[in-house]
């Protein structure tokens, strides 16, 4: 549930040239945009098929609307010594068809509000195979602070944004949220992308210049509340991002992210244990649901990220740096660190290494069965962790190729500093069947350390596919 900034802002150009793009952050991308193309005449006759260059718009240019639909399959297995057996083997087969309705309202020159109504398992199945319903996966209204104030300057822009808050701190790739996955290259996202929306205000300014070394930076701050529903128990704190992007000429790009996050002091220790029933936590602790699905998980469960942090009080510094030519190729760094001021516990208050973890009656046990741990500890835990993500079109604009390579350490303080690595190889392919359908292969393979954090337990591998269409 989430932009990037949601990677749902609509420019001139179309959903299918950003998908073309790739990799690249919608911060850049909003210095790069064309305009809109003008609005048809409501007397002229319009034909069906809206070329990929212009949006589908109504009501004289006042309202867009996209709509996109996944369908995937996947071959996957967990490793041996899976925290839950069932998983080692499991059948191949479809998942459920994703669905997303996304619409623009343009209320005056000046006020935007959008909205992407979605069917989308891998964040609201918790009710099981049953909900099968359209839920607000990302909605907000922006305001145009410089022309409203009728303040001018050339190739510049103030957005002042209210409602759900997309937050991330990776740039220059795509990322995946249900039916909308032909903005990244692979499939999935990755075992550190935390990333999600959330409700508050954000306020993004942004600058670009038509020659130079530098072409366009863009510098966003936003507040959010830690729920993508309402929390006002006592308490209940706030997170904070502070972004910067810096784009310069020959296709290199930097930008660096921090978050900060104060929820703990919701927390009421007994014996120097604290649960987490009704306390909200961060929703970037683990990123957005993915597309990887387990036999002993429910749909909309996260448990293919690296699940170290309990997301109270989080931060988050990351750098990220791109090289990107063309639409054609792309190469990318991600170098990160997060952590927290708290630790994940067994029932006793012995620390594991992650949410999920071997116990017995709730207390850890390599040779017990399998919890999901709902206390902390005071302790620092942490993640380092870095990504190289690469893109190359083999037939321009039809087929290309992509790869990422993850890694990330859990180095938190009480956690044993052997076998504490979390690993991901992915290696996928994309064909452009035509200029509004794509299908993705891909193979995945994760290893996770006893120590990592990791939520499957040893790792898992397999073919996964999809085939996407954005109208």
């Amino acid at each position: 549930m989430l932009e990037i900034n949601k990677c749902h802002q609509t420019s001139g150009r179309s959903y299918f040239t950003i998908a073309k793009l790739g990799l690249v952050a919608s911060a850049v991308l909003a210095a790069t945009a064309s305009p809109l193309v003008a609005a048809q005449e409501l007397s002229e006759e319009k034909p069906m098929y809206v070329p990929p260059s212009e949006p589908n718009e109504f009501l004289d240019g006042r309202v867009q609307v996209n709509f996109l639909a996944m369908q995937n399959y996947q071959a996957i297995q967990a490793k041996d010594g899976a925290f839950r057996p069932e998983d080692e083997t499991q059948s191949d087969g479809f998942g459920r068809l994703r669905v997303n309705l996304m619409f623009k309202f343009k209320i005056t020159d000046n006020i935007t509000a959008d909205i992407d109504i979605a069917e989308e398992p891998n964040d609201f199945g918790n009710n099981g195979d049953r909900d099968f319903s359209f839920h607000q996966d990302f909605a907000g209204i922006e305001f145009d602070l410089f022309g409203l104030t009728k303040y001018e300057k050339e190739n510049a822009s103030l957005i002042l944004r209210v409602g759900n808050i997309g937050a991330s701190p990776f740039q220059f790739k795509g990322f995946q949220d249900g039916a909308d996955n032909q903005g990244n290259a692979l499939i999935g996202n990755g075992i550190t992308d935390y990333a999600t929306a959330e409700n508050g205000i954000q306020l993004s300014y942004s600058e670009s210049f038509d020659s130079g070394v530098l072409r366009a930076y863009n510098v966003a701050g936003h507040m959010t509340t830690s729920s993508f529903g309402e929390a006002f128990q006592e308490d209940r704190g706030y997170n904070y991002r502070l972004q910067g992007t810096l784009e310069f000429a020959g296709g290199f790009k930097a930008g660096l992210n921090f978050f900060k996050a104060n929820q703990g002091d919701q927390l009421v220790f007994n014996d120097g244990v604290a649960s987490l029933d009704g306390v909200t936590t961060t929703n970037y602790r683990f990123g957005d649901g993915e597309n990887y699905n387990f036999s002993a998980s429910a749909s909309s469960e996260r448990d293919t990220h690296v699940g170290a942090l309990p997301g109270l009080n989080q931060s988050i510094m990351q750098l990220n740096l791109a090289y990107q030519p063309s639409d054609q190729s792309s190469l990318i760094l991600m170098l990160g660190k997060a952590s927290d001021d708290y630790t994940f516990a067994d029932t006793q208050g012995n620390a594991v290494a992650g949410i999920t973890y071997f116990g017995a009656e709730g207390v850890l046990d390599p040779a017990g069965t399998t919890f999901d741990s709902n206390q902390v500890i005071e302790a620092d835990s942490s993640v380092e962790y870095w990504v190289v993500e690469a893109q190359q079109y083999i037939i321009e604009d039809t087929f290309y190729v992509a790869a990422r390579y993850a890694e990330a350490e859990n180095t938190s303080n009480l956690i044993e500093q052997t076998d504490n690595e979390v690993t991901r190889l992915q290696v996928s392919a994309g064909y452009w069947i035509n200029d509004r359908t794509l299908w993705k292969v891909e193979y995945v393979d994760q290893d996770e350390g006893v120590n990592s954090g990791g939520q499957i337990g040893a790792g898992f591998d397999g073919i996964t596919s999809e085939i996407s269409v954005k109208f």
